[in-house]
């Protein structure tokens, strides 16, 4: 056999194999980069009056969804398990609501922390974004402002998702905190009572406001124990205990003008157990022309995370009808 043929072909061979070797190689760096920026939020402000408004999109691909956390005065993380559902479809916002995350104010009251000013907040994100309509996902508080802009901005929403209900008046809001009284254990009272002593909770008001919160968790849950293991994973940072009371210095509130003038398919989607109540979500289904209401049994107030099966399902049926 020709010794330098043979040479040369097994040169051949080997350049062959490390050229599709690098090739693989090549390749799967450029998947690991791609999931990564797919993983990776993309970061936004907006300038609002003298405070940068904050949000994060997270995923790459579909129309764009507004997330809107509870409170007010909720961290927008509290919704990350939302975001990790529909962000498999949609680019999903997630707005550091005034007060919030990176959207910290130099003062908190009725001034700044209104009904107004947080429509406002989401009109100019919108613009920003350059899409002219927007899905807008809510809990609690979150829904309240989630109606509240599709009836101030009918023509710039396509759809509104209730996931948990807040009250849609003052008086609904009085309900609601009855509900939850009436859901607590002698104990949890007895917790409450003492952090809101006055002179305890003059002393350290921040400290004060989150036990009485944790307090609290158990009555926003079906299952109590869940409720408590929830409690026990709130951190401090999760709130902002200055919003609601500046919120609160504004008055009461009746969103009904606003649930009348949405024009667009909205979903209301609650538990069964949750302590917003019935009442508020029926009255809010008859005033809202184009809603359609469903019940989660042995749900609370986070169908998310305490049905999560039927949560997404429900969800998932809805946006699909959605026309694209």
């Amino acid at each position: 056999m020709d010794e330098p043929r043979e040479r040369r072909r097994w040169q051949t061979l080997v350049k062959r194999f490390l050229i599709t070797v690098l090739l693989v190689l090549v390749a799967n760096t450029a998947q690991r980069i791609d999931a990564t920026a797919q993983q990776t939020p993309a970061e936004g402000k907006v300038a609002r009056d003298g405070f940068d408004l904050h949000y994060s999109i997270v995923g790459s691909n579909g129309p764009y969804i507004l997330i809107l956390s509870g409170g007010p005065g909720e961290e927008i993380r509290s919704m990350q398990a939302v975001a990790d559902e529909l962000s498999k479809k949609y680019r999903c916002i997630m707005l550091e609501q005034r007060g919030t995350g990176r959207s910290k104010l130099s003062k908190y009251d009725a001034s700044t922390i209104n009904l107004n000013a947080y429509i406002e907040d989401i009109e100019v994100v919108r613009k920003q974004l350059q899409t002219d309509k927007l899905i807008v996902v809510g809990n609690s508080w979150g829904m309240m402002l989630a109606v509240a802009f599709g009836g101030a901005y009918p023509d710039h929403v396509q759809a509104i998702v209730s996931i948990g209900s807040g009250p849609i008046t003052s008086e609904y809001l009085a309900v609601m905190v009855e509900n939850m009284k009436s859901r607590l254990c002698p104990s949890d009272m007895e917790t409450i009572e003492y952090w809101t002593e006055p002179s305890r909770h003059a002393a350290d008001f921040d400290r004060a406001e989150f036990e009485r919160v944790r307090a609290t968790a158990p009555a926003y849950f079906y299952d109590r124990k869940a409720g408590l293991q929830y409690g026990k994973e709130l951190t401090p940072d999760e709130f902002n205990p200055h919003v609601i009371p500046a919120f609160k210095a504004g008055g009461d509130f009746d969103l009904r003008p606003k649930l009348k003038a949405i024009t667009v398919p909205v979903l209301l989607l609650q538990g069964r157990q949750d302590i917003a109540g019935e009442a508020n979500i029926d009255e809010a289904h008859l005033l809202i022309r184009n809603s359609m209401v469903k019940f989660i049994n042995k749900c609370g107030h986070m169908p998310w995370l305490e049905q999560r099966e039927q949560t997404w399902k429900i969800v998932n049926e809805f946006l699909d009808g959605l026309p694209r």
